[in-house]
């Protein structure tokens, strides 16, 4: 079956679902990474990199990695959401 371009939900809705969608796991993703049987992995003293104890360089790690995907997601939501017309 060929796609005539005539079906009811445009490329746009369909990218603001996903954005919608992203935005509600990337904070339950987040929180079961703060967990503390995940944190345990990484609580290790002996262990470290350059010097900074591991737990350290994960909670920045992922904390950084949280604010750049919700940035990702703030721009895919605002587009979706934007008029064609200027």
């Amino acid at each position: 079956m060929a796609d005539d371009g005539s079906s009811p939900i445009s490329e746009r809705q369909v990218s603001g679902r996903r954005a919608r969608d992203l935005a509600l796991i990337v904070p339950v993703l987040g929180v079961i990474a703060l967990m503390p049987p995940l944190i345990g992995l990484f609580a290790r003293p002996e262990t470290g990199i350059f010097g900074i104890p591991l737990i350290v360089v994960y909670l920045f790690g992922l904390w950084l990695a949280l604010i750049l995907i919700a940035m990702v997601v703030a721009s895919r939501l605002k587009r979706a959401i934007q008029p064609d017309d200027p």
